[in-house]
């Protein structure tokens, strides 16, 4: 089958508006109502929305300090006392996400304000 020029312009069409969907749900993500949860061994840390989150946040640990850092509506863990640093790896977190870092038993999450806001499903 040959594509002609309408096809083509067909197939610009729906890769744009797709592209434009993920722009939208991650600018979107950055939202003002987004709360960051620290949890370690399932006792709440902290509890504060992203906005007035730190720029670096020092979080003593029982092997040292994990460092959380903020940037651009992001987070990420910048240092760790943990031997494999994976939490480290796992890069930033914007929008709805976390980073665990198990041996230290800490998990950092953004909610973001549509989490929870409205049930999953209504029956009647």
């Amino acid at each position: 089958m040959i594509m002609r020029r309408n096809d083509y312009l067909l197939c610009l069409v729906i890769i744009t508006a797709a592209l434009c969907g993920f722009w939208y749900s991650g600018s979107t993500a950055a939202d003002s109502n987004a709360v960051v949860r620290i949890t370690r061994h399932h006792e709440l840390i902290l509890q504060q929305t992203l906005r007035d989150f730190p720029d670096q946040y020092l979080l003593p640990t029982e092997h040292g300090s994990l460092t959380i850092t903020k940037a651009n509506s992001s987070l990420r863990v910048s240092e760790a006392p943990c031997p494999d640093k994976l939490c480290e790896k796992q890069g930033p977190i914007t929008g709805s996400g976390s980073i665990v870092c198990i041996p230290e038993g800490v998990i950092i999450e953004i909610i973001t304000s549509k989490e929870g806001d409205s049930p999953d499903a209504l029956l009647h």
